[in-house]
């Protein structure tokens, strides 16, 4: 079939390490670790950036396709507690764990939890650029065998987690030019109409278009809901020594692999990513949203 562009995988997540829990997962709103019942079965997807899958003691991260959620930890940093914890403990509901614990002096790791492992499956549609399983996220019964190609419609990609935490406000949509351009047009209504709404951290959107924030340091930017491709850049950027905004622009120029991403802007005009957002003095806004462009993975180092 064509047009069959994803794998059925079945298999468990995981989130916790009952041998030694300080050392297991940091399950998060975008990210889970999954246990493919065949592990040979990764070595036959796509790699769109060359590199391969990154497997550890049976088992990969999954990165979920077309989403962002807020971070809950990234280089020690945070955005908004609310809905980055928020989306983690949804996806983690979704997922149908229950009574999940996390470390006080650790709180992204999981110190017990009623039942785990847990059986689902991911449609995978390849390997993303850190070694990540990236598709399609659910619990339940697959659609076909172990292995099968599977074509992903409408009613499916509304099944899955990944678009679950769009309509509840809890991700943004963040399209690579990997994924399916009718998915991608589906994960853009789901979200239009979370926005439309104003629904979980869409009402309380800190950087965006039509709005902006002041951002002079570290501890302003973890305050603040915002796109958290960009965020990530803000931490590395303060991390580096940075005070202000005044050389973030030049910054992100300087390196069009790790920060400058390729894209394409709503008019299918070839862009990067400092074409996306507006800087004065220290206030940044956001040119477009994030659902209206479509990126390109990183090239093969």
């Amino acid at each position: 079939m064509a047009n069959a562009r994803y794998t059925v995988l079945r298999g468990q997540f995981r989130i916790h390490r009952a041998d030694d829990p300080r050392r297991g997962p940091q399950p998060d709103g975008d990210t889970i670790r999954f246990e493919p019942a065949s592990l040979q079965l990764l070595a036959s997807l796509p790699r769109f950036s060359a590199r391969p899958p990154d497997i550890r003691s049976n088992g990969i991260n999954v990165r979920y396709e077309g989403i962002d959620t807020l971070e809950t930890h990234f280089d020690g940093a945070h955005q908004a507690d609310t809905f980055a914890f928020g989306a983690r403990d949804k996806n983690l509901a979704l997922l149908g764990y229950t009574h999940v614990k996390f470390f006080g002096d650790e709180p992204n790791i999981v110190s017990s939890v009623d039942v785990d492992p847990l059986p689902g499956y991911v449609l995978a549609n390849g390997i993303e650029s850190n070694g990540r399983l990236l598709g399609l996220v659910y619990v339940g019964v697959a659609p076909a065998e172990d292995g099968q190609p599977f074509f992903v419609d409408d009613a499916r990609l509304n099944d899955s987690v990944n678009a679950i935490l769009v309509r509840s406000g809890l991700a943004y949509v963040e399209p690579y030019d990997t994924m399916p351009i009718a998915l991608i047009e589906r994960l853009r209504a789901i979200i239009a109409q979370a926005r439309g709404n104003g629904g979980g951290m869409f009402g309380s959107e800190s950087v965006g278009v039509g709005n902006s924030a002041t951002i002079a340091s570290l501890d302003d930017v973890q305050t603040l809901v915002m796109w958290p491709k960009l965020f990530r850049r803000l931490v590395t950027y303060f991390r580096e020594g940075h005070d202000g905004l005044s050389e973030f622009d030049g910054w992100i120029r300087e390196d069009p692999v790790r920060r400058d991403d390729t894209l394409r802007l709503p008019n299918g005009e070839k862009a990067n990513m400092h074409d996306t957002y507006e800087i004065s003095g220290d206030r940044l806004s956001l040119r477009f949203n994030p659902e209206a462009l479509i990126i390109a993975p990183d090239p093969p180092v």
